[in-house]
């Protein structure tokens, strides 16, 4: 079936007219290791051995490989905890975590918690793997997984992550809590800064220099998306974002889902006087629910998701098909299909594929360009009774699916035609289940 592509105005951010920061004491932040050797501030002293120049891409306590080391990280309904390597099927059980009734994961770390009881804390859990993406090349590295510690903070929450900072956006609180990434890679948790807000279903997202979060003045209101830099200060640029309902993190900043439409931030230009980026919001296409299979109404994203380091974006649009949007050229296009979806992932391959799957429990492989289903596969989750009784993760080349339900996490070839490539067993069923790794 065919798409709707729609190009749209771009509505200028807004200067922020209520702050609402509380910013920490100064953090010093740790140096990712780049891919230059580093430089010592001062000459070696005379008769002293010059410091030992370090390898291209080194990063201390971690093992660089040749290949990403896909992972699936579950956590059980008794809170135990694996880690199923992909590449060798052999699995890793962690310590376990106490009675997880929420869990997120940015690709690498895992946030879980009890729940939003006023007294809960979020603990977090390195799986051992992830990509950095440099320039022109890709940079693979392995650890040791662990538990890394825990925040004083009651979930339910959002994390999306750069290699400098996780932001985590707590939903009873409608607090956003910047920590500093590199530090919960050697095993601690270093709060940088907070965002404060009244309780709402925030959402944050570093994007270049800054953060992008949500606040609301009273409840009830409607969320503000607004910058801040990576120690709290307002920045003074915002947008309005009603009916907040998710953000992904993209190859070139970060989208966020609102009931009015969809947006784009985009990291600040090198050289740039400041690191505010720019927020522009697109608003969906007026699109018939005639367009869709049946009578099916066409609302706004329900949810956002993609492969790691992509541009694109896909979500479910109401019950009537899914919203596809590009950050690099900010069109949202609308593909209907014949049963609502419940999870839709872009994978921003040549031929801008979108795996989901939808009420009945078909795993749909889709053309973004054209709309045509390209491939299916029926029974293997039997009919989810929502979108997080599905586990559905996309990679280079796989996709992953998995429910609650069962031990059975099912490998996607979804450039053949949806084929099942194998069958791999987990340690228990997953309450929660995540890819990490690329």
């Amino acid at each position: 079936m065919p798409r709707t592509p729609v190009t749209l105005p771009l509505s200028p951010a807004s200067v922020r007219r209520h702050p609402l920061v509380a910013t920490l004491a100064a953090v010093g932040m740790l140096t990712l290791a780049g891919c230059t050797s580093p430089v010592p501030e001062d000459a070696a002293p005379a008769g002293s051995a010059a410091p030992e120049e370090q390898p291209h891409g080194f990063v201390a306590g971690a093992e660089e490989l040749t290949e990403a080391q896909s992972s699936i990280a579950s956590i059980g309904a008794d809170g135990s905890v694996n880690v199923l390597n992909l590449l060798t099927g052999e699995s890793s059980t962690l310590d376990s975590v106490a009675n997880p009734v929420w869990a997120a994961s940015d690709g690498r770390f895992v946030f879980t918690g009890s729940g939003a009881d006023g007294y809960g804390t979020t603990q977090v859990i390195d799986t051992g793997v992830w990509t950095v993406p440099h320039g022109d090349h890709v940079h693979y590295y392995r650890t040791a997984p662990g538990i890394t510690g825990e925040l004083a903070e009651a979930g339910p929450a959002r994390v999306s992550s750069d290699e400098a900072v996780a932001a985590l956006s707590f939903e009873d609180s409608g607090t956003t809590v910047i920590l500093d990434r590199h530090a919960l890679g050697q095993g601690e948790v270093v709060e940088l800064a907070r965002v404060e807000s009244t309780a709402h279903g925030a959402a944050a997202a570093p994007v270049g220099d800054a953060v992008v979060a949500s606040s609301v003045e009273s409840p009830g209101g409607a969320p503000t998306l607004g910058a801040y830099s990576l120690d709290g200060q307002d920045l003074g640029v915002d947008v309005e974002c009603p009916g907040l309902g998710d953000v992904q993190q993209t190859s070139l900043g970060a989208t966020f889902a609102c009931s009015d439409g969809l947006v784009f931030a985009a990291a600040a230009e090198a050289g740039a006087e400041s690191a505010a980026p720019a927020l522009t919001k697109v608003a969906y296409p007026a699109v018939s629910s005639t367009t869709a299979q049946g009578a099916a109404p066409v609302g706004p994203a329900s949810s956002l998701e993609n492969r790691p380091h992509r541009p694109a974006v896909a979500g479910p649009a109401g019950d009537a098909g899914i919203w596809l949007a590009s950050s690099r050229t900010q069109e949202l296009s609308f593909i209907p299909t014949a049963d609502p979806i419940l999870t839709a992932v872009a994978v921003a391959d040549d031929s801008s594929r979108i795996v989901a799957v939808d009420r009945q429990g078909t795993l749909l492989v889709i053309d973004g360009e054209t709309g045509e289903v390209t491939g299916t596969q029926t029974g293997l989750i039997g009919t989810p009774d929502s979108a997080a009784s599905v586990h559905l993760s996309v990679d280079t080349s796989r996709a992953y699916v998995s429910t609650p339900a069962s031990t059975d996490l099912h490998e996607i070839d979804y450039k053949d035609g949806a084929r099942i490539a194998r069958t791999l067993d987990l340690s228990s069923p997953p309450a929660f289940a995540f890819e990490t790794g690329n």
